[in-house]
């Protein structure tokens, strides 16, 4: 009785986005999460593994945004990720056939980045336009799922991984896409906001605004560019280390039992700080949040600076579960609140690929050049040195208000 009315408390559509934000990421991780100790295990070299995440950031840099805008113009989010989550469960077993060959083994991984990576940005956009339809959808709530299961697969899977080894990747990817494709197929559609429509009773007319033109609105909103640099300088410094975490954790003398629990204590401290942030983000300035995000890596750089031990590691993780936590929702609502919203999947997905997928491709890459030639300590060093410079960069522009241009669209 008393689980039936939490279940009426949440309500039909917070439920359905909470399965797939949870279920996305359980996948994700279990995939990604895990893919460099996966090459790892399989005798690849940290610049290998490297040169792998390299790729998944490339392939995302180039599709996201035309995926971005294909969605604004042409096909639904729930169709589009219907399809694509489809398609990405065979790639899961095509990644364990392939370790033997690299060439077939990053081909698998990049046929995955392009089907399944760009899907958080498309889901956090689906739930905003959810939002605006329906006040009683919470996107802090939803997206908050996803980060605790995320916390409690990557706590069972490394614990799963070293006992059974990394063969239970694909199934364990099947299960999560499944039920993930149930809860898309239930929840409602959001329509493309840059459809051309004529003029019917109680609508606008609308005119599709060109891919070029689009990029042009993004390129000349100053608030959007200045906030997207910062985001890409934050993702270097937070991927440069994270994509070697396994490393730090070795150095320490731990395993990849360890390896999952440090996982899991960052991404279980995402819910706290986005909980926070969806109740005080109408009383404080959103650039004077985003802020406290970007110092988040500052400390936990710091922290894996300094590392000598699992507790220090721990410290480093939690600085960055709540920076990340706060980050992610602080990403949609900013762009969302200066960007038209004819083009906000676009906008969101033009973002994504400029910080997370192009921060990606620098900080993955430099890390393994620099790991391989000098080891941890400098690559701490740097990764803490790019993100306060990520705080200076969005200095000029922190407290400004929305650009006049996306009001109007607005």
């Amino acid at each position: 009785m008393r689980m039936r009315r939490v279940f009426q408390a949440l309500g039909r559509k917070n439920l359905l986005l909470m399965g797939i934000q949870g279920f996305y990421w359980c996948a994700y991780c279990t995939y990604f999460g895990f893919i460099v100790l996966y090459l790892q295990n399989h005798g690849y070299s940290n610049v290998q593994c490297a040169q792998a995440q390299v790729l998944i950031a490339v392939a995302t840099l180039v599709t996201q945004p035309l995926i971005g805008y294909f969605i604004d113009s042409f096909i639904t989010c729930k169709k589009f990720l219907l399809l694509t989550t489809a398609m990405a469960i065979p790639m899961a077993f095509l990644l364990q056939a392939s370790f033997a060959s690299p060439v077939l083994c990053y081909a698998a991984i990049v046929l995955q980045a392009i089907l399944f990576y760009p899907s958080a940005s498309l889901i956090d956009s689906w739930t905003m336009a959810l939002h605006e339809k329906d006040p009683q959808v919470q996107y802090p709530l939803t997206r908050s799922a996803g980060s605790v299961l995320y916390a409690l697969t990557a706590l069972a899977f490394g614990n799963m991984i070293a006992m059974l080894g990394d063969g239970i990747v694909a199934s364990s990817f099947l299960l999560f896409a499944v039920l993930m494709l149930v809860c898309v197929g239930l929840l409602e559609e959001t329509p493309c906001r840059n459809k051309q429509r004529k003029a019917t009773q109680g609508q606008e007319e609308v005119q599709r605004i060109s891919g070029l033109e689009a990029t042009k609105i993004l390129l000349r909103n100053k608030p959007y560019v200045f906030f997207v640099l910062s985001c890409l300088l934050y993702n270097i410094a937070n991927k440069s280390t994270g994509c070697f975490i396994s490393n730090y954790v070795f150095n320490v003398g731990g395993g990849s039992g360890e390896l999952g629990m440090l996982m899991f204590v960052s991404a279980v401290m995402e819910f706290p700080s986005m909980m926070l942030m969806g109740r005080i983000m109408r009383r404080y300035p959103l650039g004077g949040l985003h802020l406290f995000a970007l110092f988040g890596v500052v400390l936990k750089d710091f922290f894996f600076l300094i590392a000598s031990s699992m507790p220090l590691l721990v410290a480093g993780r939690v600085a960055e579960g709540i920076s990340y936590g706060a980050y992610v929702y602080i990403f949609v609502e900013y762009i969302c609140r200066n960007t038209p919203k004819q083009l906000n999947v676009t906008a969101i997905a033009f973002g994504t690929a400029m910080t997370s997928a192009l921060g990606g491709i620098i900080g993955n890459y430099t890390a393994g050049l620099i790991l391989d030639s000098w080891g941890l300590i400098p690559l701490s060093a740097s990764a803490m040195g790019v993100a306060i410079l990520s705080i200076l960069v969005f200095l000029p522009v922190a407290f400004s208000q929305k650009t006049k241009e996306a009001s109007a669209a607005q």
